[in-house]
């Protein structure tokens, strides 16, 4: 993933490293939309994570972009 992807999850979740993993990638692109993760829910579905992809764009080219 580009870092300036990582990096906006990073400033926009309050993750505390910037090391993670693709899983832990994904996830938080989901929980940007507000998918909660919890045990019985299972994985996001592909709805999901493209709304969150798309909201995860338009966030990196805010911080691209010098907004805060």
């Amino acid at each position: 993933m580009p870092n300036v992807m990582v990096r906006g999850l990073v400033i926009r979740l309050k993750l505390t490293t910037a090391q993670i993993t693709l899983g832990e990638f994904w996830g938080a692109v989901a929980r940007l939309g507000g998918f909660i993760g919890r045990k019985s829910d299972g994985q996001p579905g592909w709805q999901t994570l493209w709304r969150d992809w798309s909201r995860l764009q338009d966030l990196c080219w805010r911080v691209g972009a010098g907004g805060s």
